[in-house]
């Protein structure tokens, strides 16, 4: 009986590994994708919870911060896949930072607007 159980846990453990892995490879050509441009900038931001919904945001902008495009992962599971997000395409990053402010929005893109801040105060560009 025991034997049936820890067979059963450990299939279970390497399917939660393996779909783990089709995740990260998502992430990882989603990022290449965006940062395949000539000029601009990009940041990642992610907000956790404890409980419920963790959201992954992916924004970019181009030299003058205005955001060009934007990619979100919204789920619990390993089969969440990022969306494209075309609500603050063409709006500069101040505006909707502005706007998450007073609507309590989502704190992943605040956090992916920080970075690219960051890299623009450093003037790094996205392209290498």
């Amino acid at each position: 009986m025991w034997g049936w159980f820890i067979v059963i846990f450990a299939g279970i453990w390497l399917l939660q590994i393996m779909l783990t892995k089709v995740q990260l490879k998502n992430y990882q050509a989603t990022i290449k994708k965006m940062s395949n441009r000539s000029s601009g900038y990009l940041g990642v931001g992610i907000q956790k919870q404890k409980l419920g919904i963790g959201v992954i945001a992916i924004a970019v902008t181009d030299d003058d911060g205005v955001i060009v495009e934007c990619q979100l992962m919204r789920g619990v599971t390993v089969f969440s896949r990022f969306e494209r997000f075309t609500e603050y395409d063409g709006l500069h990053m101040e505006q909707v930072k502005a706007r998450l402010d007073q609507e309590d929005g989502v704190q992943a893109f605040k956090m992916a607007f920080e970075k690219i801040e960051g890299q623009m105060e450093k003037k790094t560009n996205l392209a290498v």
